[in-house]
């Protein structure tokens, strides 16, 4: 690799190229400039950046790292939970998890004043058994209960007060 100046204009001569590419490449001072100015990376800056498990301030990085050395797999990082970082932050993803699928309860609490995770004849604390997603199989139980399976009828809403159809 060597430069030479003549006259504002740079040429340079590659060691080891592509085999399409010019024996010697001719810029002139400014472009020549440009083209260095452009490939120097920016002060005080990271060339390489990671995030999710591998920022720097995450608790997964230590885990992940020591099963890449280790080539763990998924499996394994799991069954190694209580000891490894990943285990402590799964279990905070888990309780998140449960806290968020109580937050609805929370709120019709709030809103009701009844507490839908409360037995109302034990007073014990519900636990979600099943999800009934066909209607057909809801309307079969709410009939079997003695419960109304149609909607209940409502009355039109009336026009706004100063307005008349």
């Amino acid at each position: 690799m060597t430069y030479k100046l003549k006259q504002d204009l740079v040429r340079y001569r590659p060691s080891k190229g592509k085999p399409d590419s010019p024996a010697v490449l001719e810029w002139s001072g400014a472009e020549f400039v440009g083209r260095i100015a452009a490939i120097i990376p920016p002060a005080r800056k990271h060339l390489v950046r990671y995030y999710v498990a591998l920022g720097p301030r995450s608790p997964l990085r230590r885990a992940v790292s020591q099963a890449a050395r280790q080539k763990a797999g998924a499996a394994e990082l799991e069954a190694g939970c209580s000891v490894t970082v990943l285990g402590q932050a799964l279990q905070t993803a888990r309780k998140t998890a449960r806290a968020a699928a109580r937050a609805w309860a929370a709120c019709i609490k709030r809103v009701f004043e009844v507490n839908p995770v409360l037995c109302a004849k034990c007073g014990g604390s519900m636990a979600l058994v099943a999800m009934i997603l066909d209607d057909g199989e809801l309307d079969r139980i709410l009939g079997n209960q003695g419960w109304p399976v149609d909607f209940p009828k409502t009355k039109p809403a009336r026009s706004p007060s100063g307005s008349r159809d």
